[in-house]
């Protein structure tokens, strides 16, 4: 996909598959077992608004391709603190945002890409959306009420009037080895659409949230689990938002 100014409203929704099992990413060349219980989703956005929506990630026994597809997150992860904990803690949210970040731009240095500046509002809107999305269950870009991401950013003071900007955000949710950073960052970046929002030139900012549970119910047994939700942008002309 190719990002682009905004144009608010515009909105397509080609479709991408992932699949993941409930300690481990599984990626697959096909989505298969579709009547299995999801153990994580993701989902992504970009450009104007542009959609990209994972299907169902069905359960799967590790296979061949799980193996290979590990170092990514590794790799970019070697020198990131590690994120410890079960989210119990503000503290261990904290954590797990900074290592999510430190993978971001880690990767990114591997590409010859600038790091991601945290910027608040866009903190804000992420953590908001990652707890409204487990408190109301869904599990979306658009809020039940209609509020998509650039509306989000918006309305936290993120976009200047009369300026260009650009908003992207990737979502994903999971439980037990699949709540975790590396795993949403092994599952981004072997998705075209989150790839994509992860590698862009075009985004400057950033701002990550991190909620403790997830948008559905079920996994009896299982403590660990983790929403994710991650606000991309950029803009010309001032901003009343503070970079951290």
């Amino acid at each position: 996909m190719t990002a682009s100014q905004p144009l608010p409203g515009a909105t397509s929704s080609p479709s991408i598959r992932s699949a993941a099992g409930p300690i481990a990413a599984v990626l697959l060349a096909f989505a298969c077992l579709l009547a299995a219980v999801p153990a994580a989703h993701a989902a992504g956005a970009s450009g104007a608004l542009t959609d990209t929506t994972a299907l169902p990630a069905p359960q799967a026994p590790p296979t061949a391709s799980s193996t290979a597809t590990r170092p990514v997150a590794r790799a970019a992860g070697r020198g990131c603190a590690p994120a410890g904990g079960m989210l119990r803690t503000r503290q261990s949210i904290l954590r797990t945002e900074r290592r999510l970040l430190c993978l971001m731009n880690r990767t990114r240095a591997r590409f010859g890409l600038r790091a991601l500046r945290t910027n608040l509002c866009l903190h804000r809107v992420a953590a908001r959306h990652a707890h409204d999305m487990v408190h109301r269950r869904y599990f979306a870009h658009t809020t039940p009420n209609g509020w998509d991401p650039g509306r989000r950013a918006r309305a936290a003071g993120y976009v200047p009037r009369a300026a260009r900007w650009l908003v992207g955000e990737n979502i994903a949710w999971g439980v037990a080895g699949a709540a975790s950073p590396a795993w949403v960052m092994n599952a981004w970046m072997h998705s075209a659409g989150h790839r994509h929002n992860l590698l862009s030139r075009d985004f400057r900012d950033v701002g990550i949230g991190v909620a403790r549970g997830v948008p559905v119910s079920g996994f009896p047994g299982v403590s660990a689990r983790a929403t994710f939700s991650v606000e991309f942008g950029a803009h010309s002309g001032r901003t009343r938002c503070d970079y951290s």
